[in-house]
């Protein structure tokens, strides 16, 4: 299989548009329109919203996978499900930016989520289907890459508009219909012609059942939990380090987060090489390394300390996503489901991200507000998932 020359560039741009679009909209639009709405309970609605948004994606994003692996046509497999999500999450995304209450935010919300993961799934897929296994190092790293500049650039993108957020909207859902229409005419589909043969009823337990595949979810769901525990509080821990009122905090934020996505882009191009030679070693070294990172604050005080975590694991973690990808494609257990085994996989990242504020508040209760214990808690999270993923080296060294 010959890989097109455009094929990682278009891969990185691609998802570096979806994951701006998460970013803006999750991390700054949503909360906005909602502090508008209701400035009194906006903390209560986020809650709610948040929650409810996250479950709607959970139930859509292995069905859009599959959905895609069914799909036939001139135009293959994927292409119709990029495109047509596209143009409903701008529809929805500008529609979104006009939503002046708090239901008309939730139902907004509540649309656009589940759109953009339909475009999320069959890119996923692109990945898996066209890139052989010896190219998909470099062709990981730049879509690792791509997510990570996508969200440092969503973040920053929403807080320079966040006066404007309906000339804002409806621009990014532009730039995201443009993207991947761009994405699809670079990389045209094979054509699948025929009917694709129904599924035998029990396949889903089949993958689940997987040992390279299980055991590379729970070890990704362990590492997003310690990482998404620390990141929720993150604002606050650089307020209780510094003594920084909040604005100047967020601005100190920002600056630490900055370095930390520079250093995640650095450590997942930097991973390429090593992953390709031996994929479940450099997940490994890559977990140690970041949970490294997430420890140094405890030993460290001040903003020195959250200087080291965001240059370390930040690092770990590029790297980490570069290798655990490149091991997930390489256990996939079936060509024909690609997209939704990698749906199913995506649950590995959501599942966390809607538990992690609960099991962190938690925490926090019961150590007196301890934000060293968040930190404690990622490092022993992320060193626990490391031999649920060492046992499968033998199988998978290339």
């Amino acid at each position: 299989m010959h890989v097109k020359r455009s094929l990682p560039m278009s891969l990185l741009g691609a998802n570096l548009l979806l994951n701006l679009l998460y970013s803006a909209l999750g991390g700054v639009v949503v909360p906005a329109l909602l502090e508008h709405a209701d400035p009194v309970n906006k903390d209560v609605h986020l809650a709610i919203v948040m929650t409810a948004s996250s479950a709607v994606t959970i139930a859509i994003r292995p069905l859009a996978g599959a959905w895609s692996d069914r799909t036939t046509g001139r135009f293959g497999r994927r292409t119709p499900w990029i495109v047509a999500g596209a143009i409903t999450s701008a529809i929805a995304v500008a529609w979104l930016g006009q939503a002046d209450t708090v239901i008309a935010v939730a139902v907004g919300w509540l649309i656009a989520q589940p759109l953009l993961n339909i475009i999320e799934s069959p890119l996923d897929a692109v990945l898996a289907d066209r890139v052989p296994e010896r190219a998909r190092a470099r062709t990981a790293a730049y879509y690792g890459a791509g997510a990570a500049l996508g969200l440092a650039a969503g973040a920053v993108v929403a807080g320079i508009t966040v006066d404007n957020l309906s000339l804002m909207t409806l621009g990014a859902g532009l730039v995201l219909v443009a993207g991947m229409i761009g994405f699809v005419m670079l990389n045209p589909d094979r054509a699948v012609e025929g009917l694709r043969p129904h599924r035998q009823p029990g396949q889903w337990r089949a993958l689940w059942r997987s040992r390279g595949f299980s055991r590379v979810f729970i070890a990704r769901a362990l590492v997003v939990l310690g990482q998404q525990m620390v990141l929720v509080y993150l604002l606050y821990i650089v307020i209780d380090r510094t003594g920084q009122n909040a604005a100047d905090a967020g601005r100190t934020l920002a600056m630490v987060v900055g370095v930390h996505i520079a250093c995640v882009v650095a450590g997942a191009l930097a991973a390429a090489g090593a992953a390709r030679r031996n994929r479940v070693a450099t997940v490994v070294v890559a977990t140690v390394v970041g949970a490294l990172g997430l420890g140094l604050p405890i030993l460290i005080p001040g903003m020195a300390g959250l200087i080291a975590y965001a240059v370390v694991s930040g690092l770990g973690r590029g790297a980490y996503v570069t290798s655990d990808l490149l091991l997930l494609l390489h256990v996939l257990p079936s060509k024909e489901n690609h997209g939704r085994d990698l749906g199913y996989f995506g649950w590995a990242t959501l599942l966390p991200q809607v538990v992690a504020p609960a099991l962190a508040g938690t925490l926090l209760t019961l150590s007196a507000g301890s934000y060293a214990v968040l930190f404690a808690a990622a490092v022993v999270l992320a060193l626990c998932s490391v031999p649920v993923v060492a046992v499968l080296a033998e199988r998978t060294r290339a």
